[in-house]
């Protein structure tokens, strides 16, 4: 069971990751911890805190439910010393001090992606979202995503499909998922062996200064970032200058060049050395992933005469039932199953 001491710690997010863990060395127990007033956890980390006085209190009470929460739901928690916390993300300015999961996380032996975009993406974006994270889901690279409406879910959804590890980071706690429209992608994720992740305690509701702060997580849990339709006033841009802060590789897809509206932010990021890309396989060399077989093109499905279609349109249809193709968005895709050598340039 997780230790109090943390999961209250885990909630004082008016101190960063570093003064907390000045805090658990100087407290030593949840007893202490808890019975410090405001004044006292000033004078330990040496700087004044912009909280209300009573606020600690309501901490408490929060992070009592939280575990009550834990011990019920079966929720995991990994804490910034455990040999099991991604390093990748202890390297970040400011990793989160805890991270709830539901699910299982990835061993982390072949890199994250994080595939990110508008929630009111065009039908070319979420097809190549979802196209995206059906590449990387074959091969075996975790998809890193947000479970928002569109560009995040076709990600995660084409993932899954492919029977791939995606991991979907919450703005609120890992048993409330957001938006609730999503809760069928999440039971998707979590079947597929993925995991919903969280540094916010169970519980918590979604809070709109959540989100510009879970992306560090995305960007920060991921080797690379890409940006699919995203608009001036995207979320995902947020994400996308995390990318940069955290050293990740930064990629924009040429769906989101084709999409009707503003697109300076991306013209920007191409201009200042961003690789434009239309599939996974150009990530794969940028990375010095070798490939002994193209990656699983759409089944093309146009070019025929009305005489012809319903005849194609049984053989689609007979191929997604025998697990040969997949169905998205209109689209068919082909399933492919291979092995290839592996090696990635660090």
């Amino acid at each position: 069971m997780a230790d109090f001491l943390d999961i209250l710690l885990s909630r004082w997010r008016f101190l960063s990751s570093s003064e907390k863990l000045l805090m658990r060395d100087v407290c030593g127990s949840s007893e202490a911890l808890a019975g410090l007033n405001k004044a006292e956890i000033e004078t330990i980390i040496g700087r004044r805190l912009r909280i209300e006085k009573d606020s600690i209190k309501k901490t408490v009470d929060d992070a009592q439910n939280a575990q009550k929460i834990l011990a019920v739901d079966g929720i995991k928690c990994l804490f910034f010393e455990a040999k099991d916390y991604p390093a990748q993300l202890a390297e970040i300015f400011n990793p989160p001090y805890a991270l709830y999961y539901r699910g299982e996380l990835p061993n982390w032996d072949r890199p994250g992606i994080a595939v990110v975009g508008t929630r009111l993406a065009s039908g070319s974006g979420i097809d190549a979202a979802f196209r995206l994270g059906f590449e990387l889901g074959q091969r075996g690279l975790p998809v890193v995503s947000g479970l928002a409406m569109g560009i995040d879910s076709a990600a995660h959804a084409g993932c899954c499909k492919a029977g791939g590890h995606t991991i979907a980071v919450l703005g609120s706690g890992p048993d409330r998922i957001y938006p609730a429209v999503n809760r069928k992608l999440a039971v998707e994720i979590l079947s597929a062996g993925g995991a919903i992740v969280s540094e916010y305690l169970p519980g918590e509701e979604p809070r709109r200064h959540h989100f510009p702060e879970r992306n560090r997580l995305i960007s920060g849990l991921s080797r690379g970032v890409v940006v699919v339709d995203a608009p001036g006033k995207s979320g995902a841009l947020i994400t996308a200058d995390f990318a940069l802060e955290q050293g990740r590789d930064l990629y924009v897809h040429s769906a989101g060049l084709r999409a009707s509206g503003t697109h300076e932010r991306l013209d920007r990021m191409i201009f200042d050395g961003a690789p434009v890309i239309d599939d996974a396989e150009q990530i794969f060399r940028d990375w010095g992933i070798i490939l002994e077989k193209r990656l699983p093109e759409p089944v093309e499905n146009d070019n025929i005469t009305s005489g012809q279609a319903g005849i194609r349109m049984a053989e689609l249809l007979s191929d997604e039932l025998a697990g040969k193709n997949i169905k998205f968005n209109g689209n068919y895709f082909r399933r492919a199953c291979y092995e290839s050598s592996y090696s990635i340039n660090s």
